[in-house]
């Protein structure tokens, strides 16, 4: 259960028929079972003689498509932001995504294997990205984070890009500028939903480490990403300028239902 899945806080799931099983609990039906481990539960699952159904059909990810820069002053969009950074994700990477629309956006990413995505259960959480990029690269150095973070997160844990550059980790992270909190701004909007406009891009100046990038328009982001693909020694930010109103399609799913309940 999270905060942003079963109809939000509309879900109505009958305890009589729920297994709530997690490393943390496990309920079936009305029956809490301490100190069992996760693990535990799903070997004695392995192990019952339950009957098989037949196998339904599995989705295939669709094919990324190639991402080719339109020329000129062309603004760039939260859609095609993403559809760029599909083609930026490597073996080597792994994403992980702070809540809000850098959540909802990277769900269309294509992601080559189950520990390479990592992103927040509940919107609380805002703030997770940047600090959990420092957890993600210490435990596997092998990979390179590629943080997807809004201004309004990043204004709070952004500054952890410190602890990023004292352990010579170097992520490459994305701040989706829209001057505010934009997942807000479609259900509700006003100006409590503006942040101080931060010069993202000198935040490397500030901390002595690490490269940035002022981003408005596609062949700036190509740019960016090539030159942060060169650029191993330390971390890179790019500040991607977008319009407060703009929103990925999986946001404006959400937003337009959640706007009719306000």
């Amino acid at each position: 259960m999270t905060d942003i899945n079963l109809g939000v806080y509309t879900a109505r799931l009958d305890p009589a028929r729920s297994i709530y099983a997690t490393s943390e609990k496990l309920s079936i039906r009305y029956h809490t079972y301490e100190e069992v481990r996760f693990k535990d539960f799903m070997r004695g699952l392995l192990g019952l003689r339950l009957r098989r159904r037949a196998r339904g059909a599995f989705p295939r990810p669709v094919p990324v498509p190639a991402f080719k820069a339109r020329k000129g002053a062309v603004r760039l969009t939260v859609k095609r932001l993403f559809a760029r950074l599909n083609a930026f994700l490597s073996e080597n990477t792994v994403v992980v995504a702070d809540v809000g629309d850098s959540l909802f956006g990277a769900a269309d990413l294509f992601i080559r294997h189950r520990t390479e995505f990592l992103g927040p259960a509940y919107y609380a959480s805002m703030g997770f990205a940047v600090p959990a990029s420092v957890g993600a690269q210490l435990a596997n150095p092998k990979l390179r984070p590629l943080v997807l973070v809004g201004d309004g997160a990043f204004q709070m844990t952004g500054v952890e890009l410190a602890t990023t550059a004292r352990y010579g980790l170097n992520p490459v992270v994305v701040v989706l500028n829209n001057r505010g909190y934009g997942t807000e701004r479609h259900m509700q909007d006003g100006p409590y939903n503006d942040v101080w406009p931060w010069h993202y891009s000198r935040l490397p100046d500030l901390l002595g480490a690490g490269r940035g990038f002022i981003v408005q328009t596609e062949e700036d982001l190509d740019r960016a990403l090539e030159e942060a693909q060169r650029w191993t020694k330390s971390f890179c930010l790019l500040d991607v300028q977008l319009e407060p109103l703009d929103r990925s399609p999986a946001l404006d799913r959400l937003a337009s239902r959640l706007a009719k309940r306000l």
